[in-house]
């Protein structure tokens, strides 16, 4: 390898430390924050920025907000295809064991985002649609999602912004030892915390192309009563989802 390759591969590790710097900042860093994070000099920051902010791969609102780009955005939108396509039969499986509820979602900030759904055939149902938002912190799907980032992270990101929407709503105070079991489990539950009679079970789905998280959603009693079988639904549908992004 020569020296000019060399320093073409470096570039490209700086540029791609760059960016995971900013994968949980949706609110942007400074530039002074982004060289202390991966320990790089602020000059050297400064101009990888700005050829990134060229090809709208970051987005530069002054000193103190750079954040990824609409670029990195459309390209993430596109990855989505992939993974659609290849959960679709898998979702509609799991609606069909369970009789409930299946979504697929990805976290937005303060939210997450229902990618797809294939909505239950019973009378009483809930029924998201695709393309909607709920709130990251009264969501199980969320709290899986959040389960993915630090404390810190997590209390940067939600500290001041937490609405109380039913009374089962967490507090940050509450939210993190809970965060704390689900990292472990890679499962959580939520009973009326974001809607009151809706209940809903996640895990996640770790993939090439960002972490994802599938849930279990319906009226609160049903998803309660059946706890420890649609858990184990939601968890062999991931298991199988898993091997054929693997191949294994």
């Amino acid at each position: 390898m020569t020296e000019q390759e060399k320093g073409g591969i470096q570039v490209i590790s700086r540029a791609a430390a760059i960016l995971r710097s900013l994968q949980d900042e949706p609110d942007g860093l400074s530039l002074g924050a982004i060289a202390k994070r991966i320990d790089l000099p602020r000059s050297t920051v400064q101009r990888l920025v700005d050829a990134l902010a060229l090809e709208q791969l970051l987005d530069v609102q002054g000193a103190a907000g750079v954040r990824l780009g609409p670029a990195l955005m459309r390209l993430a939108s596109h990855s989505h295809v992939d993974i659609l396509s290849l959960t679709r039969p898998h979702l509609e499986a799991l609606a069909q064991d369970s009789g409930e509820t299946v979504v697929l979602v990805q976290a937005a900030g303060l939210e997450i985002l229902i990618l797809q759904s294939v909505v239950s055939r019973q009378t009483l149902r809930v029924a998201p649609g695709d393309g909607s938002y709920l709130s990251i912190y009264a969501t199980s799907a969320g709290k899986v999602l959040l389960s993915r980032m630090s404390d810190a992270a997590v209390t940067t990101l939600l500290e001041g912004k937490m609405q109380r929407l039913t009374a089962n709503t967490r507090t940050l105070e509450q939210l993190l030892p809970e965060l704390a079991g689900i990292r472990s489990e890679n499962f959580s539950c939520d009973m009326e915390e974001h809607l009151p009679g809706v209940g809903a079970m996640s895990v996640g789905l770790d993939t090439a192309q960002g972490t994802y998280a599938l849930s279990i959603v319906g009226p609160a009693g049903r998803i309660d009563g059946g706890r420890v079988r649609l858990r184990a639904l939601l968890e062999g549908c991931v298991r199988k989802i898993g091997g054929g992004i693997t191949g294994n």
